[in-house]
């Protein structure tokens, strides 16, 4: 969805919304009522950690997709880690969210973070695979060379953060759109909590909203 579209349809911005849990000390009170919400307001997704995969595909079923979270928070789990927490969560994950290997990162070896992305999508299949780069901690430089490693290593989309270092700002998302390929999609999640913020991360480049507050998104447009 287009900005455009997003402007002359409001209400629309649930479908981009993928509702989200994942705090180390999530509830399975707390998802259950994520998930509730997720049903009862049409957002895309619940995302939640492995922990409480199950939990959330057995209440959304078919009605919404169940996004898990991989090697979080900080992405430092070997790919053979990694690739085997995926797969214990294939039956119950529509999507995963994996993070970058951050310490490969900041010491240029570049070449792992690329394999450790190829593995872990190796991993998903045909499944819908997001890269988190931790936007917030990255230099514009930093993010640009992020989002080319993220394309390389055939993530389905480049996500901005997990939400605990500092909410993702506009001028990030349009660094990683103009940096990985067309056939990249963008995720910005961190610190997004109104419609307007939503406007202007889709304005940006972004396809998707990873957001905590999103009843409080979507309850603000029908205000």
């Amino acid at each position: 969805m287009d900005a455009e579209t997003l402007r002359a349809e409001p209400e629309r911005v649930v479908e981009l919304i993928d509702h989200t849990n994942v705090e180390p000390d999530s509830t399975e009170a707390e998802i259950r009522e994520l998930c509730e919400e997720v049903l009862e307001y049409g957002f895309n997704a619940a995302c939640v950690v492995p922990y409480h995969a199950e939990l959330a595909a057995d209440i959304l079923g078919d009605e919404a997709d169940v996004v898990v979270v991989v090697g979080f928070p900080y992405g430092v789990q070997n790919p053979r880690a990694k690739r085997a927490e995926v797969e214990e969560l294939l039956e119950y994950a529509d999507e995963l969210d994996m993070v970058m290997n951050r310490t490969a990162f900041v010491n240029g070896d570049h070449e792992y973070v690329v394999n450790d992305i190829r593995s872990v999508k190796q991993a998903v299949g045909e499944k819908t695979l997001k890269c988190i780069i931790e936007s917030p901690t990255l230099t514009d430089e930093e993010i640009r060379r992020a989002s080319e490693l993220v394309d390389e290593g055939g993530a389905d989309f480049v996500k901005t953060a997990v939400g605990y270092e500092g909410g993702c700002d506009v001028d990030e998302v349009r660094a990683m759109r103009e940096a990985a390929g067309p056939h990249v999609e963008v995720k910005a999640s961190g610190g997004i909590g109104s419609f307007e913020e939503v406007l202007t991360m889709v304005d940006a480049g972004a396809t998707r909203i990873g957001a905590s507050s999103g009843v409080e998104i979507a309850e603000s447009i029908e205000e």
